[in-house]
């Protein structure tokens, strides 16, 4: 299995997306590493990449929308994606065509689901570890074989991380594997949209058109696999982000509306009042002590979950 490494350069613009003639990218899996402000890089659809940031934040860019990656770990298999930085910031990152890590997880499997799952998590140290002393074998130049050995082991361990969204993989519907880890790898492109926030300017049919269901379709299967609907997912991060803009930000309450994405003032004030038992006048008054005693969790958008059903960030 070849692997490239390419350290960028400041203010270098890496673009795969429009493949050099005289550089042909081949089927490896390259390992990109930046140091310096301004290092932008651009991967083509289709490719299965793995972004850690070791300091500062890494700005992200998909044909659905933008947001930041800090201190998490990500694997993505969107369409085309850009990632860029505002200021001085270190990050790696691990990218291939999907039938390249398909073949190498494969050989890390040991039989079980050999699929890496779109995800975003605080990333364990482990891994960590892992993938920055694969960087520094590649930056040295290490035997061949060492730096094969480590990224095996790299799969092995990111196949590990993610045994708890196994049981995820069996609420799916279909008859193999195979379709049920396509199913749920469906669902999880919704959730990470969801939970990335877009401040609450999200719809049904949106999502659905993400992830290429109707919208009654994804309802019925986001329900069976996360516990709640993707309405329900919305409304209790919507109303989270609330409190925590009304305890911490000092914005007006208008402003924080607008950036909700609620109707209007007075449909806000009626939510946050119907899910905390306060107003936000209440809130702003309150003291330290008595912010941390009230809980943050909105009491009335719980998840109708069937049972043994629980949210993915239970699981995380």
């Amino acid at each position: 299995m070849k692997l490239e490494f390419r350290p960028l350069r400041p203010a270098e613009r890496l673009d795969l997306t429009r493949p050099d003639p005289a550089r042909p990218l081949g089927d490896g899996l390259h390992l990109f590493y930046a140091a310096h402000r301004g290092s932008q890089l651009s991967l083509p659809p289709g490719w299965l990449s793995l972004w850690l940031p070791l300091r500062g934040d890494l700005q992200l860019e998909s044909p659905v929308g933008g947001w930041t990656l800090r201190q998490d770990l990500l694997i993505a298999h969107e369409g085309a994606l850009h990632a860029s930085t505002h200021a001085t910031a270190r990050w790696l990152a691990l990218a291939g065509p999907h039938t390249t890590w398909r073949a190498l997880l494969q050989a890390a499997s040991n039989g079980h689901c050999n699929e890496l799952l779109v995800r975003q998590w605080r990333c364990p140290r482990e891994l960590r570890l892992r993938l920055v002393r694969l960087a520094r074998m590649q930056r040295d130049q290490g035997p061949a074989a060492d730096c094969g050995v480590a990224l095996r082991e790299l799969c092995a361990c990111l196949l590990d991380q993610q045994r708890d969204l196994q049981l995820l993989v069996e609420r799916c519907n279909g008859r193999t594997l195979q379709r049920r880890v396509l199913t749920l790898q469906r669902l999880l492109r919704v959730h990470q949209l969801i939970e990335r926030g877009n401040d609450g300017h999200l719809n049904l049919a949106q999502l659905a058109q993400r992830a290429n269901y109707s919208p009654w379709h994804l309802i019925r299967l986001y329900r069976d696999v996360f516990g709640e609907t993707p309405s329900e997912h919305i409304a209790r991060l919507r109303l989270s982000r609330a409190w925590s803009l009304v305890c911490d930000s000092g914005l007006p309450v208008c402003e924080i509306t607008e950036k909700l994405g609620f109707e209007s003032e007075s449909a806000f004030c009626r939510a946050f009042k119907s899910a905390y038992g306060l107003t936000t006048t209440q809130v702003r008054r309150m003291p330290a002590s008595g912010l941390r005693q009230a809980s943050p969790r909105p009491s009335h958008v719980r998840p109708r979950a069937r049972i043994g059903a629980r949210p993915l960030s239970a699981l995380c």
